[in-house]
């Protein structure tokens, strides 16, 4: 009996992910999940009109963001610490986080070039828009977001995937806020490896499901606004 299934018939119920489509932690966390092949219940949580500050999100995630898993008596957020409890508790082997450390210090690092450059950025961008009636990304933000593209660059020189040659919850994670931004800013044919790399990530089970799926949610948004 595979380790996922005897997780979950210790659990009387599906884990819980706080989740919102207009949130990349929160698609790269379902998307981890998805490609576990573990079903998860979504609680949607609608961020533009403050439902991460009702009691039902503080009682278990005091810094009330998104995304949070509750798994049985376990509460985790974070999309990257999501992504690294989830294979730990219900991967069959660690390819997508390897235990070795070489390895998995690699993956850490992208995850945190995620959090500190792409969603950072991200943020950059998407707040002065949605938040204080910007119409235009403007210029500061754009050339962040493409100083992000060129780093992400160099670090495909090296191998197919951010952090070596397989899939990892590097990818994963960082695919999402790739995405959002490449909507936003487009990537362009100078950065060739990262035009290639997102053309691979598209192909990967779930993604058009999750994330490219979401991307209408964002066109809807702007179009609307």
């Amino acid at each position: 009996m595979s380790k996922k299934l005897v997780t979950q018939l210790y659990s009387k119920t599906a884990p819980i992910l706080y989740y919102s489509n207009l949130s990349p932690p929160a698609l790269s966390a379902l998307m981890v999940a998805k490609t576990l092949n573990l079903t998860v219940n979504l609680k949607n949580v609608n961020i533009l009109t403050k439902e991460y500050l009702t009691e039902d999100l503080l009682q278990v995630n005091p810094q009330h963001t998104i995304p949070t898993l509750v798994d049985a008596n376990y509460a985790i957020w974070d999309s990257h610490a999501i992504a690294g409890y989830l294979v730990g508790q219900y991967g069959e082997d660690d390819t997508l986080y390897p235990m070795d450390p070489k390895k998995r210090g690699r993956v850490d690092q992208r995850l945190h070039f995620d959090t500190e450059h792409l969603f950072s950025r991200l943020h950059e961008t998407v707040y002065p828009l949605l938040f204080r009636g910007k119409s235009e990304i403007c210029k500061f933000a754009r050339k962040r977001v493409e100083r992000a593209y060129m780093i992400l660059e160099e670090f495909l020189k090296k191998s197919e995937w951010l952090a070596g040659d397989n899939v990892t919850i590097a990818d994963l994670c960082c695919s999402s806020s790739i995405s959002i931004l490449d909507y936003l800013i487009p990537i362009r044919e100078s950065t060739p490896r990262l035009l290639n790399y997102m053309q691979r990530c598209s192909d990967l089970p779930h993604y058009q499901d999750v994330v490219q799926k979401e991307l209408i949610s964002w066109e809807i948004k702007f179009r609307n606004d």
